[in-house]
């Protein structure tokens, strides 16, 4: 049976706009309303001038249709505003959530092969440079464009020829705002790329906080990080200088185009082609044009800089066509058959065999290095399979060809680890699984001498001081042991418990059935040793 994966994309960026292109459109439109109305105001302002210096209309009628105008300008703007905030946040969810999907997807060995703090980054901090850098941008650039067109239009209304100069100037200033563009998108890329690798280095200096303490390194890790600290804040700097020297070049170029089309104006009421009033409807319309061109260069050029991070974010979303077949019927045998594996120039199998069959217990036992845990590992997928020769062979067939989700369905790897959820010791067993019987829990607890008091306590994962690091050992247990699993995989279940727990442990592991049980443990006493089926030294 084939595994019935296919190969999905995910909402890429571009297929999330499309899907959510309705509210980008009831944005635009409320930019538009709201850029109408400030067209309105500024020929509002501009009779409110030619009124008090030839009083043909009522002052008073002037100034309130001005203030009501601003007051509808004003609703439209908050509409717009709430708009885009909607528009954006539905893109992000549907990236996350697609992103959330896509991880759950991946190989362990292609997880564990990524650097530390790379999931951090993706979900944190490029996910806000999105926001900030293409989704908020993109809103405003066309509510900018809109803004331009209706405020240049009724320049053109006032005069025509005064609107030609000024879109003479207007694209002028768009042609030299674009220089600064492009040294700030390459801030950008290195800005991200260095906090990547600074993420990294420091989520692994916390992970070992530690041993450095009790090792009294402190000191030598402190400058160290703090040497990788420099590196990332100094890029940093760089990305904000570029960002801000951008913009301050934009308004410096807008600057000297408003004051050339000032004196445009001017030149316009010194011919008597137009009144005062209408000089400072055209002035008010101006900054109506250049203030949105500004930002739409300033937009722009962000937009430029979240090329890379979309396709990275794009990638991430893509969850690969699975062509394994699907391990199907219950295991009765795995197999290691001229195993060859080694890490650099370290040889960890040679020419292995070894064979486990369901009913048995096999214990595996060795020093620390010898391949007890890259044994399972290997039988667990997080090697793949053109990193060792030979074959790993469940009922016959080659992992390689086998669905890896298939494989974990069927075969229990029981370990210990740190992950906790908020919510009592039992919501940690159950980890969310809805379909498991309270029956079912309750059996596995008393075989882990996981009393009652203890499974109702609550925990917080932040701060896991409730539980002792055995009774996490026996969560951990716990955790599998609610799984029909055909095979399971203890590696090193007894380590930090004391002789009579370990001791209740063993005697649940002997009192599994017609399972393939595999032991991977340090107690080497015989008491424990005969008890196996076989006992394989490595």
């Amino acid at each position: 049976m084939v595994c019935t994966y296919k190969y999905e994309e995910g909402y890429k960026m571009a297929k999330a706009e499309k899907r959510y292109r309705g509210i980008f459109i009831v944005t635009a439109f409320f930019g538009l309303v709201s850029a109408c109305f400030m067209a309105v105001f500024s020929f509002c302002l501009g009779k409110v001038v030619d009124v008090v210096i030839n009083p043909s209309d009522s002052l008073q009628t002037t100034m309130l249709l001005c203030i009501g105008t601003a007051v509808c300008g004003l609703i439209a703007s908050f509409l717009y505003d709430y708009a885009k905030i909607v528009y954006v946040n539905r893109i992000v969810r549907c990236l996350k959530t697609n992103l959330y999907r896509a991880l759950y997807h991946k190989e362990l060995n292609v997880f564990l092969s990524e650097k530390n703090g790379h999931y951090l980054s993706l979900y944190s901090k490029d996910i806000d440079l999105v926001v900030d850098n293409y989704l908020m941008p993109k809103c405003n650039i066309i509510s900018n464009i809109l803004s331009a067109v209706v405020c240049l239009l009724s320049i053109f209304i006032i005069n025509w020829k005064l609107g030609l100069s000024f879109v003479t100037l207007s694209g002028l200033t768009v042609v030299l705002s674009q220089i600064p563009g492009a040294v700030m998108a390459r801030k950008t890329v290195e800005y991200t790329q260095h906090n990547s690798s600074y993420m990294a280095v420091l989520e692994n200096y916390l992970k070992g906080f530690e041993q450095v303490k009790l090792l009294g390194l402190g000191n030598l890790f402190s400058k160290k990080l703090d040497a990788n600290d420099n590196v990332y804040e100094k890029s940093r700097k760089n990305y904000l200088f570029a960002k801000v020297a951008s913009n301050d070049i934009g308004m410096f170029i807008g600057m000297l185009s408003q004051l050339s089309c000032m004196a445009v104006g001017i030149w316009f009421v010194l011919r008597g082609s137009m009144t005062v009033g209408l000089l400072i409807s055209a002035v008010q319309l101006l900054n109506g044009v250049f203030s949105p061109l500004q930002f739409l260069v300033q937009d722009k050029n962000l937009m430029r800089t979240a090329g890379e991070i979309i396709r990275r974010i794009d990638e991430e979303q893509t969850i690969a066509e699975h062509t394994e077949k699907e391990l199907v019927g219950k295991v009765q045998e795995i197999a290691f058959q001229n195993l060859n594996l080694q890490f650099g120039n370290k040889e960890i199998f040679h020419d292995f065999n070894m064979t486990f069959e369901a009913g048995g217990k096999y214990a595996i036992i060795g020093e620390s290095g010898k391949g007890k845990s890259t044994l399972m590992h290997l039988l667990m997928k997080y090697i793949t399979g053109n990193e060792y020769e030979g074959k790993v062979l469940i009922n016959k067939q080659d992992i390689r060809s086998l669905d890896s989700d298939s494989i974990y369905d069927k075969i229990g790897y029981i370990q210990r680890n740190e992950f906790l959820i908020d919510g009592s010791v039992r919501d940690n067993i159950v980890l969310y699984r809805k379909d498991v019987p309270d029956t079912d829990v309750e059996q596995v607890c008393q075989n882990l001498k996981l009393d009652s008091e203890l499974v109702r306590k609550e925990i917080d994962a932040a701060d896991a001081g409730e539980v002792s690091f055995g009774e996490k050992q026996r969560i951990d247990i716990a955790r599998f042991m609610i799984h029909d699993y055909d095979v399971l995989v203890f590696d090193e279940p007894t380590s930090n418990l004391d002789a009579d727990t370990a001791g209740e442990i063993f005697n649940m592991i002997f009192g599994i059935r017609d399972k393939i049980v595999i032991v991977i443990t340090h107690d080497r006493s015989r008491e424990v040793l005969d008890r196996f089926d076989a006992v394989m030294q490595l």
